[in-house]
């Protein structure tokens, strides 16, 4: 039996029966409270303000303290925030070196296309003197990487000896 089959009228019930008790419960409390200050003598005693003042005193140093460390860690969080932008533009401008080489690579695989049925040698030598690694070179002309590296060292070993 589930607790939403039960009859709304057993229900309602049950609530009342809960908050008499609670009601209850809450006079029995105050009735103990009541006779609990009747016993004590009016006024404050030396050693309640002595343990106040020391409380006090107590929270006064933690909330240096927590203040304290709220400043190392809004210090702490301004560095990140630093460090975060200075990667995050330094990511920005691999990205754009990136971008660029690779519209490069690009223009210079649609010149392949055409140059490699009678100067794809040239073509090779072209962009390594660009800058492209053999790998890249491979990549954009569809040439091995072994087959790039033998020509730039032919054409290496054919300027040495001129």
């Amino acid at each position: 039996m589930h607790w939403t089959d039960l009859n709304p009228q057993l229900f309602f019930a049950i609530q009342a029966v809960a908050d008499v008790v609670l009601c209850a419960a809450v006079v029995f409390i105050l009735g103990k409270v009541n006779r609990e200050l009747k016993r004590r003598p009016a006024g404050i005693d030396a050693g309640s303000i002595t343990e106040l003042k020391r409380v006090i005193e107590d929270s006064q140093k933690a909330t240096t303290a927590l203040i304290g460390a709220m400043e190392e860690s809004k210090k702490a969080l301004r560095d990140i925030s630093r460090a975060i932008d200075e990667k995050e533009a330094r990511l920005r401008d691999l990205m754009e070196t990136a971008s660029a080489r690779i519209d490069k690579l690009e223009g210079a695989g649609a010149v392949a296309g055409e140059t490699r049925r009678d100067g794809g040698n040239d073509e090779v030598i072209r962009l390594a003197r660009q800058g492209f690694t053999p790998a890249e070179i491979a990549g954009t002309l569809g040439l091995a990487e072994g087959e790039v590296r033998l020509i730039l060292d032919l054409a290496r070993r054919r300027s040495d000896s001129r």
